[in-house]
C-alpha cells in the first residue's frame, strides 16, 4: 500500500520561508535600532576606513599615482583627479607628462592638453595642443618657457605669453621629473580624494534599505517585507486552521461518546 502524496502543508511553507528570511530580517531589525539612535551613537561623525568597504562604493583610488614637483608643491593625477599638493583641482582622463613652473604661471602638460595655473594652484585655463602639435610625451623648461616633446619627435617652444609655439632643437633644456611621494602624502592624497569619506549612518541606511547590495536590493529588502507580512498572515492563517480543526474534534469527541 502507497501513501498518497499531498503537497507542503501551511505549516512546512511556513517554516521554510522564514528561514530564507531570516537573515534579512534581522538585518532590517538591527539597521532600523542603529537609525532610530544616529545621534547618540554618532553614525553621522564616524567613518568608515575598509578599504574593501570603499571601494565597494567606488571611493578608493584606483591605478598609480602620477606626482611632478614645482617649487614647494606637489601636482599629482591619481584615478582621473588632478591635486594641487592634497587639493583636488578637477578630472581628466589623460595622463600627466609634466609640470614646471613659468614666471607667471605653473604648466601642466597632458596628452592633447595643458593646464595653466597660479602659482596659488589656481586652474586659469586648459588649453588644447591638437592644432600646435600631439602626443605630448614630456615637458621641459628652455629660457624660463615651457618646452613640450612630441611622439615624433619633435620640440615646441612657447612665447612668452603660451600661445604659439615654435620648434626648436633638444638642447639646454630643463626637463620634468617624476617625484615619488612618500606614504603620509598618498594618504593625505587618498583622503582628499574620499573627500568627507563614507559615514556609518549612510552605510546603515543602505543596509536597511537594501541599496548597499545594488540596483536590485531595494526589491531585495521589499521582499524581506512582503515576507514579514506573509509570515504574520499565513502563521495567523495557521492557527486559524488548528484551532477549527481542535474545536471539530472536541466536538466529534462529544458526540461519538454520547
Amino acid at each position: 500500500m502507497t501513501r498518497k502524496k499531498t503537497g507542503f502543508s501551511a505549516f512546512l511553507w511556513h517554516r521554510r520561508a522564514g528561514l530564507i528570511a531570516l537573515v534579512l530580517i534581522i538585518i532590517l531589525a538591527i539597521t532600523g535600532i542603529l537609525l532610530n539612535h544616529t545621534e547618540s551613537l554618532q553614525l553621522d561623525e564616524t567613518y568608515v576606513e575598509s578599504s574593501a568597504l570603499l571601494n565597494w562604493y567606488g571611493l578608493e583610488p584606483e591605478g598609480e599615482i602620477i606626482s611632478y614637483a614645482v617649487k614647494k608643491h606637489i601636482i599629482s593625477i591619481w584615478d582621473r583627479e588632478v591635486f594641487f599638493d592634497n587639493r583636488p583641482l578637477t578630472h581628466t582622463t589623460e595622463t600627466l607628462h609634466g609640470v614646471v613652473w613659468a614666471e607667471q604661471l605653473i604648466i601642466a602638460a597632458f596628452d592633447t592638453e595643458i593646464f595653466l595655473l597660479t602659482h596659488e594652484g589656481e586652474l586659469v585655463e586648459r588649453v588644447p595642443t591638437s592644432q600646435s602639435f600631439s602626443g605630448i610625451q614630456r615637458l621641459g623648461l628652455k629660457y624660463k618657457r615651457p618646452v613640450i616633446e612630441t611622439r615624433d619627435p619633435l620640440y615646441y617652444i612657447a612665447d612668452e605669453h603660451i600661445l604659439d609655439w615654435d620648434v626648436i632643437i633638444n638642447e639646454g633644456v630643463e626637463w620634468s621629473v617624476k617625484t615619488r611621494l612618500s606614504e603620509s602624502q598618498r594618504s593625505e592624497l587618498r583622503h582628499a580624494f574620499r573627500g568627507n569619506g563614507l559615514s556609518m549612518e549612510r552605510v546603515v541606511l543602505d543596509l536597511h534599505s537594501g541599496r548597499i547590495f545594488g540596483h536590485y536590493g531595494i526589491y531585495l529588502m521589499d521582499a524581506a517585507a512582503i515576507a514579514m507580512l506573509w509570515l504574520s498572515l499565513s502563521g495567523l492563517w495557521v492557527w486559524w486552521r488548528r484551532r477549527v480543526k481542535q474545536k471539530q474534534k472536541r466536538h466529534y469527541q462529544k458526540h461519538h461518546r454520547s
